[in-house]
């Protein structure tokens, strides 16, 4: 039996393993940095979830001061109307106030147009908020989307993952069957 040849071999295979230990730890390593990054952008993608979910809490409570408003100029339009009507049989019964009627209407004029302007300063709130709401909805579709590749990515990295310990595990048992066999 040559003593020397059979040291010769366990040395060159105790060098392999330690190689082949070492490239193993290598990818773990890099397993290890892939998943604490994926983790970190979890984060960031939850964290960009919930500031969406705030303005979008914004953009509704937005919404019921406008409806609220919109009542409100509703209501002033209905005292508006019932002035007019009032200025109206006034004047039928008496010609002595024309002139104060006169002067009453053109004040309502003034105030009809006030409120119309209101009307319109109410419709462009509105429809600034629906592009918001149009921009929101977006915004919380690609997030969406962001989160089921991220789910996705970490469901094949948990796989590849399981696939490295397995195979690290068959590895071990090989080497130490073999130092097993040369013992």
């Amino acid at each position: 039996m040559d003593i020397e040849g059979t040291m010769q071999f366990i040395l060159d295979q105790q060098a392999q393993f330690s190689s082949d230990v070492a490239r193993i730890n290598s990818v773990l390593q890099r397993t290890s940095e892939i998943l604490a990054a994926l983790a970190d952008r979890q984060v960031t993608t939850e964290e960009a979830t919930q500031s969406l979910a705030e303005r979008q809490g914004k953009s509704e409570q937005t919404m019921l001061e406008l409806e609220q408003k919109t009542l409100n100029v509703a209501a002033t339009q209905q005292r508006t109307s019932e002035i007019l009507a009032t200025l109206g049989e006034r004047q039928i019964t008496t010609n002595e106030t024309t002139q104060g009627l006169a002067e009453g209407q053109n004040k309502v004029k003034q105030i009809i147009l006030e409120v119309g302007q209101t009307l319109l300063d109410v419709a462009n709130a509105q429809e600034r908020t629906d592009e918001i709401l149009a921009t929101l909805a977006e915004r919380q579709v690609a997030t969406e989307e962001a989160r089921l590749v991220t789910e996705e990515a970490l469901s094949r990295l948990a796989e590849r993952q399981s696939t490295t310990e397995e195979n690290l595990n068959v590895l071990l048992l090989t080497v130490e069957r073999h130092i097993a066999n040369h013992n």
